[in-house]
């Protein structure tokens, strides 16, 4: 038996170790959002911007967010609207074209996915019309508050290559599902993006919602080939020496997942992606860490390592199993631990939920449905991981969006709230 203590306990305690410190890191971070951040200075001019969508197959929605984008507090000839009708067999590129923006058509069936159909949309426009300071980049369901342009335009005006903009949920109160999904982004928005902003610490692009200059994509290239081509921006960026933004005053709706089936399916997309990345960048990151660190680079490279800390976790939960299954360990208390540890995680869910409703001021009795079943929706990220981690999945499959939510509906959800 001491030969299996001396094999095992050592090992569990080391992987204890580096979850307890990865934890607390991030716990420490997270505590910098009670914290204001200083706001953005007045912009000294008014820049040129592109809106580039990707849609496909979004006839039901693509309306909605160029009306959005046409009712901006910006002057309308400093904003065109670019749309890329990619691999489409419905009317998006007629609806998009009569609702006054300019729209490419695209049909490629080899290279899917918004990583191809954005360095598409950049290309074509620099061919045709390179006359854009910056581009601003969001998905066909999206709709867009009034003052996003002029928020973007500040940061610009400040020095920042690239910014994040505030990821608002048009549907958060249709299931217990999309309000899952909307807790995790506001968590993410207060949590991590406003903390890093508030720290000089670089934000992440969130897939929809951000600026880039069009100085940086012609610098920088726009050479992206993963299934979350959002995080491997973001890795290029830092790993180069830009800063991400966050300005959560340029507020973007977008429409979340309201069935478990759709929210797996989005959510292995996002796994893969992330594993594909850690695998991509992890070495390179190293690398720039031992030759020349610096926090921002270091903190980048923390939430790269979120998946393998996680996996790290579930493995010390396992060799714990192991060693009391084996009486390596004392396994009296193992039914106990077992209810105190799921009782921990249930409590902190839910305190991570009411404090980024509360914080977020997102206040509503329909949430409490979403608040009670966000245990739930964060241990199926469990089944997510090992589904993942055993299956890779290369595949990129979009979601279909119904839901025909306008701004002026978005207005007067807020003004009711």
């Amino acid at each position: 038996m001491n030969i299996f203590y001396n094999l095992f306990f050592p090992f569990w305690t080391l992987l204890n170790f580096i979850t307890t410190v990865y934890c607390l890191y991030e716990a420490c971070l997270a505590c910098a959002c009670f914290f204001k951040r200083k706001p953005l200075p007045e912009a000294t001019k008014n820049h040129r911007f592109a809106a580039v969508i990707a849609a496909r197959n979004e006839e039901a929605v693509i309306e909605n967010l160029i009306e959005s984008l046409q009712m901006q507090d910006y002057p309308p000839e400093l904003i065109d609207i670019v749309v890329v009708a990619d691999n489409c067999d419905d009317d998006t590129a007629l609806v998009a074209e009569k609702a006054g923006a300019i729209v490419y058509k695209r049909f490629n069936k080899v290279e899917i996915g918004k990583c191809y159909v954005l360095k598409f949309a950049f290309e074509k426009i620099f061919e045709e019309h390179d006359v854009y300071d910056a581009v601003c980049v969001f998905d066909a369901d999206n709709v867009v508050k009034r003052d996003f342009f002029h928020e973007m335009n500040k940061a610009l005006c400040a020095g920042y290559h690239v910014a994040q903009g505030y990821r608002d949920m048009k549907n958060p109160t249709d299931t217990w599902v999309s309000g899952g999904h909307s807790i995790f982004y506001w968590a993410e928005n207060r949590f991590y993006n406003a903390s890093r902003s508030f720290l000089g610490l670089s934000a992440t692009i969130n897939g929809t919602g951000f600026m880039v200059t069009t100085d940086l994509i012609k610098k920088q290239g726009w050479e992206l080939n993963t299934l979350t081509e959002d995080l491997e921006f973001t890795m290029q960026c830092v790993l180069n020496g830009e800063r991400i933004g966050y300005v959560p005053e340029a507020i973007v709706y977008d429409e979340q997942p309201i069935t478990m089936q759709q929210s797996v399916r989005q959510r292995i997309r996002w796994t893969n992606g992330y594993m594909q990345c850690f695998i991509k960048f992890c070495p390179a990151y190293i690398r720039k860490i031992v030759k020349k660190p610096n926090w921002v680079l270091c903190d980048m490279f923390m939430f790269l390592a979120y998946f393998p800390a996680v996996v790290i976790g579930l493995m010390s939960l396992l060799f714990y199993f192991v060693m009391a299954i084996m009486r390596v360990i004392d396994p009296g208390g193992l039914s106990i631990n077992i209810l105190i540890l799921l009782g921990v995680a249930v409590v902190s869910f839910w305190v991570m939920a009411v404090g980024a409703i509360l914080l977020e001021k997102k206040k509503s009795k329909k949430l409490l449905k979403a608040v009670l079943t966000y245990p739930i929706f964060n241990f199926t990220w469990i089944v997510i991981y090992f589904s993942c981690f055993f299956k890779r999945s290369g595949e990129w499959k979009p979601i279909e969006h119904i839901r025909s939510i306008s701004i002026k509906d978005m207005d007067t959800d807020k003004a009711k709230s």
